[in-house]
């Protein structure tokens, strides 16, 4: 699956700053580097072992909500963070995400209930937005010329050995000892991290771009708590929580008309449809991603370990379906942008399907792992290059604001796809309630392919 660093909004115009020096502090390219490590490794554990922490916790109707929880305190954290960095510089900005992130650890690790699991994911995912464009602001500002080529590959990196070994070592750390103990073994991490990042931030200038997170904090704000109040809602069989989803719904329509282009949920040709493309990518496949190590958890008894190489099998996909994309794009150019899309949408759905008759049958167990490589392969080709056509139909100035829009779909609708699939679980018996989340996002993986047929009439389709 895509690296979340990737996703970052581009909330913050710091990347935006004056010349970078020619010798920046080895200190920071070394902190920076083990702080993405940190939330890679975080990102692998928690999808490891949350079916063993709801268990334990016997809290498995709050399952969907330590994902979207994370998800929609992720948006809200990015944008805080931006106007932060805007306003007192980019250390400033990146202690507030180090410490939220390093307390939302130390809480995951020490929470007796499930209910504080995921008020520890809100103060998680807080923190990691905090740290959403620290490599966009600290790469421009500390590097030069080879060197910002040679760093952005480096954090890309970060993202795939945790993506192997994550979860097998976490499962491993976790049967020794605790998963308490992978949680505590990572805020120390972070904690011996943070200085070699951070002392060496206060030395960048600050940025002198214009200031357009304020702009959209209320907004964001508005869209955090309709989605909450949605996905709540949907979550309680009672009256209160028919009026919930009501009003999480309208609030959601309503709260989305500042922040993303009209025409988005109609497919209008353009930029609307390629933010369905990318919104509906990720509720189907990211959206899923939970709910695939519980289901091998659950319905199969698989343990820790092997329903976790599940997570490093969706690396292992993502990472393919990128190095596969780029090869066709310098074989067939640009003009085969929208096929790539279309192909790759196709095969997410493939994958899915396949992954679905593994896990809930008739197929048996191993077809859920070659269903989920072949969705992720399928993933990356249509998502980098869905993300290639977007960058080349607007103007550079419009980039930063098609970043940010980039970066929120993504959380919205992920966080929705957690959050209704949480729902069923926490109301239904599993195997029905799994089934209907399968077919949901099966569903919503053909939307992708229809949207991209939009883009043919849209700015310069083919």
């Amino acid at each position: 699956m895509p690296c979340i660093v990737r996703a970052w909004p581009a909330v913050s115009s710091s990347a935006s700053l004056s010349a970078a020096p020619s010798h920046p502090p080895r200190a920071l390219g070394a902190g920076l580097l083990i702080v993405i490590l940190v939330v890679a490794f975080e990102s692998a554990a928690v999808g490891t072992m949350m079916p063993r922490v709801a268990t334990e916790l016997r809290g498995l109707g709050l399952y969907g909500w330590a994902s979207s929880a994370f998800m929609l305190a992720n948006l809200l954290g990015a944008i805080v963070a931006g106007l932060l960095t805007d306003r007192r510089g980019a250390a400033w900005g990146a202690g507030l995400g180090l410490g939220l992130f390093g307390i939302g650890l130390g809480l995951l690790a020490l929470a007796p209930t499930m209910p504080l699991i995921v008020a520890a994911r809100v103060v998680e995912g807080l923190g990691v937005g905090g740290l959403a464009a620290l490599p966009f602001v600290v790469i421009p500002a500390a590097y030069a010329g080879q060197a910002q080529a040679r760093m952005l590959a480096a954090v890309s990196s970060m993202w795939l050995v945790p993506g192997l070994i994550g979860p097998p070592l976490a499962s491993a750390v976790a049967e020794a000892w605790s998963w308490r103990v992978v949680f505590g073994g990572l805020a120390g991490l972070l904690v011996l991290a943070a200085p070699l990042c951070l002392l060496p931030l206060r030395t960048l200038p600050r940025s002198s771009a214009p200031k357009s997170s304020k702009r959209i904090l209320w907004p964001a704000l508005a869209l955090l708590l309709a989605a909450a109040a949605l996905i709540e809602g949907l979550r309680r069989p009672d009256a209160l929580g028919a009026a919930l989803t009501v009003a999480g719904l309208v609030g959601v329509v309503i709260a989305m008309r500042p922040l993303f282009p009209a025409g988005l949920w109609t497919l209008r040709p353009g930029l609307p449809s390629a933010l369905a493309v990318r919104g509906f990518i990720a509720f189907a496949q990211m959206g899923l991603g939970p709910f695939m190590t519980l289901a091998l958890r659950r319905l199969h008894d698989l343990s820790l370990r092997d329903a976790g190489w599940i997570i490093s099998i969706g690396g292992i996909a993502w990472t393919t379906g990128a190095w596969l994309q780029a090869q066709l794009e310098k074989k067939y150019g640009p003009g085969s942008r929208l096929a790539r899309i279309r192909g790759g949408a196709a095969v997410l759905t493939a994958g899915l399907v396949l992954a679905a008759l593994g896990v809930l049958g008739p197929l048996p167990v191993w077809a859920a792992y070659l269903g989920w490589l072949v969705a992720g392969t399928g993933m990356g080709v249509a998502y980098n290059s869905n993300s290639l056509w977007a960058m080349s139909h607007v103007s550079t100035e419009e980039r930063g604001q098609l970043s940010g829009q980039w970066a929120n779909i993504e959380v919205l609708m992920v966080a929705l796809s957690a959050g209704i699939g949480g729902a069923l679980v926490a109301r239904l018996p599993l195997t029905q309630a799994l089934t209907l989340a399968f077919g949901m996002c099966i569903l919503a993986s053909l939307v992708p392919w229809a949207a991209a047929r939009r883009l043919e009439s849209g700015p310069g389709g083919a």
